[in-house]
């Protein structure tokens, strides 16, 4: 549903902002001579702030979406993050372009262009910025789905401030600077509608062609990997092919939770005549697809000991995971209260008491652990390091 009433949104959206960009002053140059259209001139700038105001609130919405889809999921979605900046965008990117058309009717540059003719000034400095605004909307555009919450705040309030500045600038340089707004020519600025359409077409073109070769890239980089069984004596292929000691430092795990498997295995005394429940459920991820997916994430190294395999970003180190067939162990970096609220709710995780210069946390996976649970630690494990 929200992907249904987002792109209805974008496209009225995308019109009322090409609606923006051409200037009210006279429809009779479209051969519209309707006494209505009157009252649209007379109250311009006051229905197109109302088109902001619109804008503003809707895409507010949207964002509260991003932002309840990243809570939930880690990600968000095409349609909710378009909606929540594309129209802001369009929105300052038609006034910009409304008021560079503005100054320019306004410019005579047989005068010369200096400090003496300052409209020239003007209609340079607008020129560049509609160029720099192609480039810096489509990216920005992009960035936003891939930013946290608090990222995606900062740019809603930048899109929010870009719409306004030029919407502001518009009306200042209409009332100050304009000599004779109604008889100002603005017939070919009606193409600005069509124009908008196919800047937005194209910038999803673009969008979608980048999406499809991300999604191969990564079928294809997971394809050989779900087939991959490691064992305690198998190597790992690193990104480097050496790995400096001097460069990576060693985790200090705690004595009791670095135990091997063949130890853990003895039997010991009368213990081994006592029938035990069975304490392990399958294993969700297992191992092999954990180590997997820490080793698709960006920049990350795998340094692979006798007992462990510890995951490094930027040389430092941010998860240490170790297999002992029917449950495996990891320890990892952690912020101090997630860390806590993941000890109070599950049992086998608790503090690393060894590496005290650094906060580390420790936890064994019977099948008990949530695979949403797994995946959240050590994603949130490699963004403690990486950020």
């Amino acid at each position: 549903m929200k992907k249904f009433f987002g792109n209805i949104y974008i496209f009225v959206a995308l019109l009322l902002s090409s609606l923006v960009a051409v200037p009210w002053n006279n429809f009779s140059v479209w051969g519209l001579d309707i006494d209505f259209l009157l009252t649209l001139r007379n109250n311009e700038f006051k229905i197109k702030l109302g088109i902001l105001i619109f804008i503003f609130i809707v895409s507010l919405i949207f964002l509260f979406v991003t932002r309840s889809e990243f809570k939930k999921n880690k990600k968000v979605t095409r349609v909710p993050s378009f909606a929540a900046t594309v129209p802001l965008l369009t929105y300052g990117f038609a006034f910009l372009s409304h008021v560079t058309y503005v100054i320019y009717s306004n410019t005579n540059l047989a005068l010369g262009i200096g400090m003496s003719n300052l409209n020239s000034i003007l209609l340079i400095a607008g020129g560049a910025l509609i160029v720099l605004s192609i480039i810096f909307i489509h990216l920005f555009i992009r960035s936003f789905k891939n930013v946290k919450n608090r990222g995606r705040l900062i740019y809603f309030i930048l899109f929010s401030l870009y719409a306004g500045i030029f919407a502001a600038a518009a009306y200042l340089f209409r009332v100050y600077r304009t000599s004779n707004y109604t008889g100002m020519s603005a017939k070919y600025m009606a193409l600005m509608i069509p124009i908008m359409l196919v800047l937005y077409i194209f910038h999803l073109i673009i969008v979608i062609k980048k999406s499809h070769e991300d999604s191969l890239e990564s079928n294809i980089n997971e394809e050989p990997l779900d087939e991959i069984i490691i064992s305690e004596n198998q190597e790992i292929a690193s990104k480097t092919n050496r790995i400096n000691d001097d460069l990576y430092q060693e985790v200090k795990v705690d004595p009791e939770f670095s135990k091997q498997n063949k130890q853990r295995s003895k039997p010991n005394s009368i213990e081994y005549y006592i029938e035990k429940p069975k304490m392990f459920k399958p294993l969700n991820p297992t191992f092999d697809k954990l180590v997997a997916h820490v080793r698709e994430f960006p920049d990350v190294i795998s340094k692979l000991e006798e007992d462990k395999i510890t995951f490094y970003v930027a040389r430092r180190p941010f998860l240490v995971l170790m297999n002992y067939g029917d449950y495996y162990r990891m320890a990892f970096r952690y912020e101090l209260e997630e860390g806590i609220r993941l000890i109070i709710k599950y049992p086998t995780i608790s503090k690393n008491k060894s590496t005290r210069e650094e906060l580390w946390f420790k936890a064994n996976n019977y099948g008990d652990l949530p695979k949403e649970v797994i995946y959240k630690i050590v994603k949130n494990a490699y963004d403690v390091v990486s950020n």
